[in-house]
């Protein structure tokens, strides 16, 4: 769990660099148990976290890659068997993350 806390972290921080890293930290405590509670999967290298995508039934409650596995299709991967799995997929995207929008645009089924 804490390799997958600090992929939520280091991520939202990246991400949202238009948000103050302190409503992230004051957040943390509170996303713990709500990721605890949702339905993971996880993509590993090794015994490491890469990516992770957390659901709350078809809701994409978070999606991360770790910076350093970006742009290589694991992310892609996760989704398409995410995609696979669920016939609907439903999220939310911050106007102001352009990257993650243009990403979620061009898969399919995300409604």
């Amino acid at each position: 769990m804490d390799q997958i806390m600090r992929l939520w972290w280091q991520g939202n921080l990246q991400a949202h660099q238009f948000i103050h890293a302190e409503y992230w930290k004051s957040n943390a405590p509170l996303v713990r148990p709500l990721i605890q509670q949702s339905t993971l999967w996880v993509v590993r290298e090794g015994a490491t976290v890469i990516a992770f995508c957390g659901l709350q039934q078809d809701f994409i409650a978070g999606f991360f890659v770790d910076e350093k596995h970006r742009g290589r299709g694991v992310g892609t991967a996760l989704m398409a068997k995410l995609q696979a799995t669920y016939s609907k997929l439903r999220l939310t995207v911050y106007q102001k993350n352009i990257r993650v929008a243009q990403f979620y645009k061009n898969l399919s089924s995300i409604c």
